[in-house]
């Protein structure tokens, strides 16, 4: 049976799976890139506009990830605390503005990207998307969180 502990978990296991790729794409994923624009999109492998769209790429991605890494870490501090039962805690509204913020960073690195290499505009409306979702989720659970202090200081 579905419940709220496996939930969590499957959260946990997710972000910690997502984390591990996050750092193998840190070594691989030029690499990856250029296989990529090669096979599949018809660039040269010595021409100048894939040089220059993998310089977009590293210049965009880089900065990304270190972000990246934010989420993943308040993610799973978040998480953790959820699993352990303190949801209602000073620390969680902290940790999603952490997050919400990290979202509006990529998507204002990726948002520049997107001058010099169109998909990236997608990628950064996504993070504002994201980020302004945070921030409501973050609104509302700042609210629970005063008014869990306010019940517990009545008899």
């Amino acid at each position: 049976m579905w419940n709220c502990k496996k939930s969590v978990g499957l959260s946990l296991f997710v972000c910690w799976f997502l984390s591990a790729v996050l750092l193998v794409l840190l070594f691989i994923g030029p690499w990856v890139f250029t296989l990529y624009m090669t096979e599949y999109r018809g660039f040269d492998v010595d021409g100048d506009p894939l040089k220059n769209i993998k310089t977009t790429f590293a210049a965009c991605f880089y900065p990304s990830a270190v972000f990246g890494g934010i989420i993943f870490y308040g993610l799973i501090k978040l998480l953790n605390n959820i699993k352990s039962g303190n949801i209602f805690i000073e620390q969680n509204p902290k940790l999603l503005r952490g997050v919400s913020w990290s979202c509006f960073a990529i998507g204002a690195i990726t948002f520049a990207g997107g001058f010099f290499y169109m998909p990236f505009m997608f990628v950064a409306l996504a993070g504002g998307f994201v980020g302004m979702l945070l921030r409501v989720l973050k609104n509302v659970m700042q609210s629970a969180v005063e008014i869990q202090n306010e019940n517990d200081l009545t008899i």
